[in-house]
């Protein structure tokens, strides 16, 4: 088949971001079928411009990464971000318009502007069209108050479309399926396929832990880890203050890397409290994370509060289990759950930065403890969350659309 994927921040090889996309892309191209991916020419999470890209396999298929320039200063404001957001929705429009028709269209989102893009070609085409799912607009953003709720009518209009138009829906993660089964969106018609578990991807030469430790000068110390996007959701200030309840505890530091727009402020804050066991590290490539994360001692995670929570499913969160690393959480929601399920670590409430502190602490001190919750996470991942698997459903429900035959295939959820 000829599949159009319109992905606004399809990620480029060596640059952070999800690599789900690009996993799912790679194993059609084995498959034999013909891929073009429609992005726009930066990385939203550092703004670095991407690459056009172009391979082929044995098989005969190949993928091919389309770049149209957009507007930068995306998280400068909402202005900006709206901005960029329609002059790639319009660009890639025009450009599908040029093309000859696929076998099937399908699309990611958020935002919502490059779905409306492709879902306008299908039509044009009357061709099938798939929709994937990553965010909850525009419920995520009235709740973040980043929209008023008159603002968020229009929106709301344009998801139902996108929800309804399409001919299968994709999510990618429990809570997004819970609000789409809410909205009405037949439980017949919705896939769930999340971020998977890479066994490869963690396979490491021998002395990486004590090569990357020595690289950061960490020593004999406990590190505890942050690894993602610093934003408004992931409300890293909570990590900046269990840092500073930690100042008696020398053998203890943490580590964030990452980008993102509340980066400047928690380094603000950091600074502030004139801390020297808080460490900011630039966004490093996905392929450079798991040597990091062996290195390191657990991993941390923080969510702000809000009715959506549960909606989030983050790469961190596999990546973390994927290294065999105990999760010290402050948080709410599916992942706080999994977390205490199925004891890959500790979850403390919510902007609860001394209980986080003390979570930390208590896995400095029990080194057997912190291994046992490291292997039970590693354990649930590999036994529930195996991408290959999950990535050859999702190719599956892809060739179903293509030939028009999609109610033919179950829907798929890996939790149930």
């Amino acid at each position: 088949m000829n599949l159009l994927y319109l992905h606004q921040f399809f990620a480029g090889p060596e640059a952070p971001g999800p690599r789900q996309p690009r996993d799912l892309v790679q194993l059609l191209a084995e498959r034999g079928h013909v891929v073009d991916v429609v992005a726009c020419d930066l990385n939203a999470y550092n703004e670095q411009t991407e690459p056009e890209e172009f391979f082929e396999t044995p098989a005969g298929g190949s993928v091919r990464v389309h770049r149209l320039p957009v507007p930068r200063g995306l998280r400068a404001s909402l202005a900006n971000r709206l901005k960029t957001y329609g002059r790639f929705a319009w660009s890639a429009y025009r450009f599908g318009r040029g093309q000859k028709a696929p076998d099937v269209v399908m699309a990611t989102i958020q935002p919502l502007f490059g779905g409306v893009a492709a879902l306008r070609l299908a039509r044009r085409w009357r061709k099938p069209f798939l929709l994937e799912i990553r965010d909850l607009w525009p419920d995520a953003l009235v709740v973040k108050k980043a929209i008023a709720p008159w603002q968020a009518v229009p929106l709301h209009a344009m998801a139902r479309a996108l929800y309804f138009g399409a001919d299968r829906v994709v999510t990618l993660t429990p809570g997004l399926k819970i609000e789409l089964l809410k909205k009405g969106l037949p439980a017949n018609r919705l896939d769930l396929f999340p971020n998977g578990f890479n066994e490869d991807f963690f396979r490491l030469e021998p002395g990486t832990r004590e090569k990357v430790r020595a690289q950061h000068g960490w020593g004999d110390q406990f590190t505890a880890v942050y690894a993602g996007s610093l934003t408004e959701v992931t409300a890293v200030e909570t990590i900046v203050r269990a840092g500073a309840a930690l100042r008696a505890r020398p053998d203890i530091r943490i580590d964030l890397f990452g980008y993102g727009q509340s980066k400047t402020g928690a380094m603000a804050l950091a600074q502030e409290l004139g801390l020297d066991n808080v460490h900011f590290h630039d966004a490093v490539p996905k392929t450079q994370v798991p040597a990091i994360l062996a290195a390191a001692d657990a991993g941390l995670m923080t969510l702000f509060r809000s009715p959506l929570i549960h909606i989030y499913f983050e790469n961190k969160f596999i990546d973390y289990m994927g290294s065999r690393k105990p999760i010290l959480a402050s948080m709410d929601g599916v992942q706080a759950d999994l977390i205490r399920q199925t004891g890959a670590g500790q979850v403390v409430p919510t902007f609860d930065h001394e209980a986080l502190a003390k979570a930390i602490a208590d896995a400095a001190d029990h080194p057997d403890r912190c291994r046992e919750m490291g292997e039970a996470g590693h354990r649930f991942i590999r036994s529930r969350l195996a991408q290959r698997q999950i990535l050859e459903r999702y190719a599956d429900v892809l060739e179903a659309v293509a030939r028009r035959d999609a109610d033919r295939v179950p829907t798929w959820d890996p939790f149930q």
